[in-house]
């Protein structure tokens, strides 16, 4: 999977350089992060990219020096994540052979060292817990990190059962009127490596009369993928999320510096929200 570049920004990766770079995952040791860093090997290994696992812990304050009787805690604290990192680390290379994956820790806070790291990959994977569209579904952590990366972040919840995977197609938002190209780019660029259908959505109080042009733009470069264009009535935020229901993917865009957490409205909504994995495209 050849993933486009994000657009130009201050700590985002240069264009030539990012096929190179490794997906980063972010992993805490929960059931959501497992579930992120599996979603993120199978990904990985179809784009060619290494796979880097960080955890985040916080830092210990340093007003004054750490007390000699807290050291051996700190210490045990960080080898307990060394571990869980190493073991998980052989549990994904025993299940793709030939994936190279690194595994780091980090002092500080999650919220500021994730995005802080993604300077240096192609892919921020993060997870999102579960499927419940009746309850927000993302902590306050992961939503600033998916609102301040420079770079595409993927939101992955509990995966689809194994029979489901890999057989409903992308879906991705689209803006006629706004930066779309980034966004149609990456949801291409994932249904062509998946050799997945894509289905462009617009969503409105009136039906979109450009939308087919808009996609062809990008289309034209990715003749092997069935291509859908749908307009439909109604909130953006709510016809995504449904729409995610039946995605493998659901692709939407996110302007850069936003003050709310760095996301919209719709895309906020659609992060709580959405029912399968979502992946965030800044622009603009």
């Amino acid at each position: 999977m050849s993933l486009p570049s994000s657009p130009s920004s201050a700590g985002a990766p240069s264009e030539p350089d990012a096929p190179s770079l490794p997906f980063l995952v972010g992993f805490d040791g929960s059931v959501r992060s497992l579930a992120a860093a599996r979603w993120a090997a199978r990904e990985a290994v179809s784009a060619g990219a290494a796979l880097r696992l960080l955890h985040v812990g916080r830092a210990w304050p340093t007003i004054q020096p750490i007390s000699p009787e807290f050291q051996p805690v700190l210490g045990a604290s960080e080898r307990a994540a060394e571990g869980v990192l190493s073991a998980l680390a052989e549990e994904l290379r025993a299940l793709h052979p030939g994936l190279a994956v690194e595994t780091a820790t980090a002092e500080g806070g999650p919220a500021g060292e994730l995005p802080r790291a993604a300077a240096h990959a192609r892919l921020l994977v993060v997870g999102a817990g579960g499927h419940n569209h009746h309850v927000p579904l993302l902590g306050s952590t992961a939503l600033h990190v998916a609102g301040r990366s420079e770079i595409p972040v993927v939101l992955v919840r509990e995966p689809a059962p194994a029979a489901e995977r890999g057989q409903r197609g992308v879906v991705v938002g689209v803006d006629p009127a706004g930066d779309y190209e980034a966004v149609l780019g990456f949801g291409y660029a994932w249904a062509a490596a998946h050799g997945l259908p894509l289905r462009a959505v617009h969503a409105g109080p009136e039906p979109s009369q450009s939308l087919e042009a808009a996609v062809a733009k990008v289309s034209a470069a990715y003749p092997e993928v069935a291509t859908e264009c749908v307009s439909r009535p109604g909130d953006p935020a709510h016809v995504l999320v449904d729409e995610s229901a039946t995605a493998d993917l659901l692709v939407v865009g996110r302007r850069h510096h936003r003050p709310l957490h760095g996301m919209g409205p719709t895309d906020h909504a659609v992060a709580h929200y959405a029912r399968g994995p979502v992946a965030l495209i800044p622009h603009g």
